[in-house]
């Protein structure tokens, strides 16, 4: 596998947060830094990131606060803001030259779209990977899928860094297994493990289909602060209902009831993920298998 070159930061030099030493997307960059009375020149920029050659030269960062901007270095009005956390997915894939800022825009608007499908889709019925219904009742296992761009590919395996958290999860596939786990006291919730798997079922109330497990109801505790998935006996109020959300390829996304904050799975440790609710981040694509 090529070297990857690194790409070019542009930083106010004063409280920026990729100054922090622990953020590790900031590593293998270039740094120059402005002074925060002024804005970046980002002509200016562009011009000084073409002049090195070494490094990556489709697109710079600016870093303003916790406030990520990217910028297409032949278009300085073609820019994008990313949060501090969404930069994590965000960054890396600009530096390696598998996504653009339109392609990132894009996807925006597809999320949006999405949100909005259902709410003018009456009748809804939950359907497996293939595509057939699964009725009330019916066993199936919940599935989170490997980024978006596929499975990896062999040469990619073997390069990567070994400390990985997620990607040796996926080796040989494109999927890890969702569980559950009882936690501090609020019940069972929602996390990915490689191995194994829980049971799901749904069942459809006043038209609106809920998420079960174990003869529980999939909810979000709008109290909890860690704003994870959890299960409880009760129907879940309209406030802690799940929303599903069909993607063009049979996958799901998840939101809250009428929300656009999608869930998200949070890789904390190797072999477990937390799942739940984060904005700015992409959402966590599942896919429903029969059983």
């Amino acid at each position: 596998m090529a070297e990857q070159k690194p790409i070019h930061y542009f930083v106010c030099s004063e409280g920026s947060d990729s100054l922090n030493l622990l953020n590790s997307t900031e590593e293998n960059t270039i740094v120059e830094y402005f002074d925060s009375e002024e804005d970046v020149d980002l002509a200016k920029s562009a011009e000084i990131v073409k002049s090195k050659p070494n490094c990556v030269q489709k697109h710079f960062i600016v870093n303003k606060g916790y406030e990520y901007r990217a910028v297409e270095t032949d278009n300085v009005e073609n820019t994008y803001i990313i949060s501090s956390i969404r930069r994590y997915q965000f960054v890396p894939k600009l530096a390696a030259g598998t996504a653009t800022i339109d392609a990132f825009i894009e996807y925006d608007k597809h999320l949006e779209d999405m949100a909005k499908k259902l709410e003018t889709q009456p009748g809804f019925k939950l359907r497996d990977s293939n595509g057939n219904v699964i009725p009330d009742g019916k066993e199936f296992a919940i599935q989170i899928l490997c980024d978006s761009e596929g499975e990896l590919d062999e040469e990619y395996l073997e390069d990567i860094d070994k400390t990985s958290i997620i990607d040796p999860l996926f080796r040989h596939k494109d999927w890890v297994d969702i569980h559950t786990h009882y936690g501090d006291g609020r019940g069972d919730f929602l996390f990915g493990h490689p191995d194994g798997g829980h049971i799901f079922e749904c069942e459809t109330i006043d038209g609106i289909v809920y998420l079960k497990h174990n003869g529980r109801y999939l909810f979000f505790d709008i109290d909890d602060k860690r704003s994870l998935l959890y299960f409880r006996d009760k129907v879940p109020t309209k406030e802690q209902r799940i929303q599903i959300h069909f993607d063009d390829d049979g996958d799901i996304c998840l939101t809250g009831w009428g929300g656009r904050v999608y869930v998200s799975c949070d890789w904390i440790k190797c072999a477990y993920g937390a799942i739940g609710f984060c904005e700015n981040v992409f959402p966590t694509k599942f896919r429903l298998v029969s059983l």
